[in-house]
């Protein structure tokens, strides 16, 4: 075996040894977790957690980057989880300050599939980061579309199996109402240690951000720009080639992804059953990122109750609720309208119990497993608008 460099050595020593810190740490989370808090402090704690996951894999990436003979194959990943994963661990920090932080996503990019969800993720946080650190008022976007290649990329593009060029290039565009960067310091904005004049006394920093997100996208052979929105702010642009376009085969399996490049609609409002107080405001809050608005119903007597009074663009059902369950709340609620007027996606922490097929067979549109994934959520509330359009036709 060839002897390994000093520093790579170093560096996953480094790694490895990060990780006992990190497990102190969860499980401490963990642990407060256990007593009683406030639902303010049970949401803070949930995004400390998320934030421990995310540095505990970054540590393993280094690990194995730091081993030259090491050949993992990685996994095939949403580009869109990981857009709106990185969206929902700055989304307190957006809140704190007031500012909206909004996610769009556009087929066909939503569907395509990265083998860098590590370095991805970095990049899309380290911009996250500074566009809330720097924004004091208004929103800041996280955009998902698909786009040309740049020109001045290099031609060592992502391989698709076949083992071609990706010729499917996305773009993860973060837009803010910041203070913006003068256009004179633009050229030196991605050098190691260089801040901009008007965000230098705004906040604490190294200048390495921008600079390290630089070498993070070339290093997945793609291109990052900046530009500023019509309304001011900031742009950066990440645009990288993808391993899996849309409609590739992975494990097997086909991705379907729907004809053109028309922008993903959702529903405008849904209704939220669940007796539980906490889940229902986690799942409103993750609603409203999306740009849904909700109404909550904490039982299958109320859910009848709000259906009967309100027109839904879906309903979100918890399936273990005391009194009526959810399975009999669906069946109820079908009696009432039918499944494509309103489309009924099931909520559950229990998926063995039930059984994805015999919910479906119930009349369940979809089916999202607890704790949700934000962009399970997201693909679900598609295709219940994708139900509704086709029954209005």
């Amino acid at each position: 075996m060839a002897e390994h460099d000093e520093d790579n050595v170093n560096l996953a020593l480094l790694a490895h040894d990060l990780r006992t810190p990190l497990g102190a740490m969860r499980l401490a989370a963990e642990l407060i977790g256990n007593g009683p808090l406030n639902e303010t402090q049970k949401d803070q704690l949930n995004t400390l957690l998320k934030a421990v996951d995310a540095l505990d894999q970054m540590t393993g990436e280094l690990i194995v980057q730091a081993e030259p003979d090491q050949h993992t194959k990685d996994k095939a990943v949403p580009i869109s989880s990981v857009v709106c994963e990185c969206a929902d661990l700055f989304r307190m920090a957006a809140a704190s300050k007031g500012l909206k932080l909004k996610i769009r996503l556009q087929e066909p990019a939503a569907n395509a599939l990265t083998l860098h969800s590590g370095p991805l993720r970095r990049a899309i946080s380290a911009l996250l980061d500074n566009a809330i650190k720097y924004t004091d008022a208004g929103r800041v976007t996280v955009e998902l579309v698909s786009c040309p290649e740049p020109a001045n990329t290099k031609k060592i593009s992502a391989k698709k199996q076949n083992g071609g060029a990706s010729s499917f290039w996305v773009s993860i565009a973060i837009a803010d109402t910041g203070p913006g960067i003068d256009p004179k310091e633009r050229a030196n904005v991605f050098q190691p240690f260089v801040r901009g004049k008007e965000v230098s006394g705004q906040a604490s920093g190294s200048g390495l951000g921008l600079w390290g997100t630089m070498q993070t996208v070339r290093e997945m052979n793609g291109a990052l720009s900046l530009s500023t929105p019509a309304n001011g702010g900031c742009r950066f642009d990440i645009q990288i080639p993808v391993d899996y376009p849309p409609a590739a085969m992975v494990d097997g399996e086909d991705l379907v992804s729907s004809a053109g490049d028309e922008e993903i609609v959702l529903p405008e409002h849904v209704l939220i059953v669940d007796d539980n107080d906490t889940n229902c405001r986690l799942l409103a809050a993750l609603l409203e990122c999306y740009g849904v608005s909700s109404d909550i119903a904490n039982s299958g007597e109320q859910a009848i109750s709000c259906v009967d009074d309100t027109d839904y663009d879906a309903v979100l059902l918890d399936l273990n609720m005391p009194g009526m369950s959810g399975v009999e709340t669906a069946q109820a609620l079908q009696a009432m309208r039918p499944a494509q007027e309103l489309p009924l996606i099931a909520v559950t922490a229990a998926m063995e119990a039930f059984g994805d097929k015999r919910l479906r067979e119930a009349g369940f549109l979809e089916v999202l497993a607890k704790p949700l994934s934000p962009s399970a959520l997201h693909e679900a509330l598609v295709q219940a608008r994708r139900s509704k359009n086709v029954f209005w036709i």
